[in-house]
Formats: structure tokens, C-alpha cells, sequence
């Protein structure tokens, strides 16, 4: 249920929504919308699926928006998401979108089978082949609901990504209750919901007076482990166009793998075997396209920082930045740490980047991301 007090402000935004799609800008969003519906509803139809091939697939999936988060999409496809094997793909995408057991169960094994495509483009496509059933569930939902003084869905959908089908039905329950809120003004299903939700996070937020675009629109993000720091360490690495790799693949942060949101497999053969065999310990990698190291990162959140630095420093010849991540009141340590004689003719090759400085980092990053790929393109 929403408050007297939400359903005014709702009001009030929709109310100016339905002004905007009378104008250019607006009838070009909403047409930009409705022709994604058109071309994802035409190549995945029930007849089309069935004689879907890898090509075809592989320009839906460059299609989707999703996708737009990735600097190399050809090789994200062939590396993360056709190893699954083509003919499991499309059966599994069968089962998900025209299967008979119930949609919970026929999304969790789909997301348990294939890997690769998380919920950002399986709810993309799920929306434009059914938007009277099933919202779009990105960044741009989760930024505009706080905005509006929201309080559905629950918070923890709001901060966190989710996993299984349930919480996505608890997701879509929500979102319906805004979307059957807002049918006075032209809000007839969950694609004309997300145009609503579009024009407020790319029109009006950053214009709202007193409002600080870059506060408002990323909730704070609480780095509290060893794999929190490395699973934001990969997505920062990845949102500033970097091929991440972790040594730590099989750890999982949010049930997501790290392994799975790293852009690399294995360590490129970028040196001789001394080389690799100390930078294969190294937890965090970013490598340039030419699949050289330019940043290494040592996360230290229960173990001595000293080992971190001493596995750095194996590398320090390299052409390489050197971090160590850690809480703040590890900073005094590392500090001291440099001073010894062993550190103290490199300690310009290292830096410190606290927890709340990465959270920072990454919080600052997805606007600027956002920002980059309006700008400059994909």
C-alpha cells in the first residue's frame, strides 16, 4: 500500500510525464521503447525461438541494454555465455519463456543451467515479450523509486540484486502496485512504467533543486568482506573499460560467483613463467587490451597487510600500479610497513585504498558510466 503522501508526489511526476510524451524528446523515448519491444517479441516469438541459431542470438543479446555495461560484447558472448553450449541456451530459453511449470521454478533453473546472463537481461527480455507480466529490474528502477519516497519494493532489492524467481515475483508484485497507481495517466503496463521511470532518472533528477544527482541516485554500498571489496573492485574494473580477472573465482559475494563476474577466465601470457606465477596469487587484476596487468590489488581484510605487500612487490618491475585494499584503521600499519628498508626505495610504487574510498570509487563510477556511454556511445 502507499501512503497519501506517495501517491501525491507519484502523482504529481506522472502528471508531468504525461505533458512530456506529447513533446519530441518524449515520443522519441517512448518509440526508442517500443521498438526494442518490437524487435525482441519478433526474434524470440514461440515460432522464431525454435529456429534461433548462435549468430542470431549473439545480435539479440549485443541488442539488449543490458549488455551496454560491457565494453566488448563479442568477446564477453563467446567467453561467458556460449560455453554454455548453444543448444542448452535455447532450450533453457524455451523452458523459461513458454514452459508450463511455474515461472519461479522455471527461472531459477534457468539461472542455475545457464551462466552469464544475470537479471538484468533476463528481466529485459522477459519485459518486452511480456510487459503486462514482468518489469524491467536495472539500475534505473532501483535509483528512481528512492527518489520518489517510495517504500516498495523492500530496500533490500533496492541495494542488492536479486537471485532467485520468488524475489522477482515479489519485485513485479510491487512494481504493479505503482503501475496500477498511475492508469489515469497513460500507464497501461510495465513498458510505459519503465518510460516513466526513464524520464525521471535521466530528465528531472539531475534538475530537482536541492537535489545532489550523484547522492540521490546510488544508494551507499557497505563493504564489509574480503569478497564484497573484490566483487567491487571487478565492476569498477569492468565499468572503466579494464578486462578484470580474481584468483579467487570460486568465492561468491550475493551468490554471485567472482568468477563469473570477472571478464577473464585465466591470466593472459603476459610475461615468463616467474612472473605469472607470482601474479596468478594476486587477487585483483586489470588488464588493457593488449592483456597487459595495469592495476594489481591485494585485498587485506583479515590476513597481515605485510603478506599482501610482500606479493605486490614480486611485481614491482612490471609496468603496474600497486594497491592494497583494507579497512581505514589498517592505514597507520601500511604506513609503517613502508618504512622498512625492504619497501622504502619502491614505496611510491604502492597505494592504499580504504573500504569506504572503493565504495566511493564505485558509487562515482556508474553515473560517470552512464554518462560516458550517452555520450560517446557504446
Amino acid at each position: 500500500m502507499l501512503s497519501s503522501e506517495q501517491v501525491e508526489k507519484l502523482h504529481k511526476y506522472a502528471s508531468e510525464f504525461k505533458d512530456w510524451l506529447k513533446t519530441p524528446e518524449g515520443m522519441l523515448d517512448y518509440r526508442d521503447h517500443k521498438d526494442q519491444e518490437t524487435y525482441i517479441k519478433d526474434r524470440l516469438s514461440p515460432d522464431n525461438i525454435e529456429k534461433l541459431t548462435e549468430d542470431k542470438f549473439r545480435e539479440i543479446f549485443k541488442k539488449l541494454w543490458a549488455s551496454n555495461y560491457f565494453r566488448n560484447k563479442d568477446w564477453l558472448f563467446d567467453n561467458r555465455i556460449i560455453p554454455n553450449g548453444f543448444d542448452k541456451i535455447k532450450n533453457e530459453l524455451i523452458k523459461l519463456l513458454y514452459g508450463n511449470e511455474a515461472f519461479e521454478n522455471r527461472y531459477d533453473e534457468f539461472r542455475r543451467n545457464i551462466k552469464g546472463l544475470g537479471p538484468s537481461s533476463l528481466t529485459e527480455i522477459l519485459h518486452f515479450i511480456f510487459p503486462e507480466k514482468y518489469p524491467l529490474w536495472n539500475r534505473t528502477p532501483k535509483t528512481v523509486i528512492p527518489f520518489l519516497g517510495l517504500d516498495v519494493p523492500p530496500d533490500k532489492f533496492i541495494k542488492h540484486s536479486f537471485s532467485k524467481g520468488a524475489e522477482y515475483s515479489q519485485i513485479t508484485r510491487a512494481l504493479m502496485v505503482i503501475k496500477n497507481e498511475l492508469t489515469d495517466f497513460g500507464i497501461k503496463d510495465f513498458i510505459d512504467l519503465d518510460v516513466f521511470f526513464w524520464h525521471i532518472f535521466d530528465d528531472l533528477m539531475s534538475k530537482e533543486p536541492g537535489i545532489d544527482i550523484t547522492i540521490i541516485k546510488i544508494p551507499e554500498f557497505n563493504i564489509d568482506s574480503h569478497e564484497a571489496a573484490e566483487f567491487y573492485l571487478l565492476e569498477v574494473g569492468k565499468m572503466l573499460g579494464y578486462w578484470t580477472y580474481t584468483v579467487d573465482k570460486s568465492k561468491t559475494y550475493r551468490e554471485k560467483r567472482l568468477g563469473d563476474i570477472a571478464i577473464l577466465q585465466e591470466i593472459p601470457q603476459f610475461a615468463g613463467d616467474r612472473d605469472l606465477t607470482w601474479a596468478k596469487n594476486i587477487d585483483i587484476m586489470w588488464f588493457n587490451e593488449e592483456e597487459n596487468p595495469t592495476h594489481c590489488f591485494e585485498v587485506e581484510h583479515t590476513t597481515d597487510i605485510i603478506h599482501g605487500l610482500g606479493r605486490l612487490s614480486q611485481l614491482q618491475h612490471l609496468y603496474v600500479k600497486l594497491f592494497i585494499v583494507a579497512s581505514e584503521d589498517k592505514r597507520s600499519k601500511y604506513e609503517s610497513l613502508l618504512n622498512r628498508v625492504n619497501y622504502r626505495k619502491i614505496r611510491d610504487r604502492f597505494r592504499f585504498i580504504s573500504y569506504k574510498e572503493l565504495a566511493e570509487l564505485y558509487e562515482t563510477a556508474l553515473p560517470f558510466h552512464k554518462l560516458k556511454t550517452k555520450i560517446l556511445g557504446k
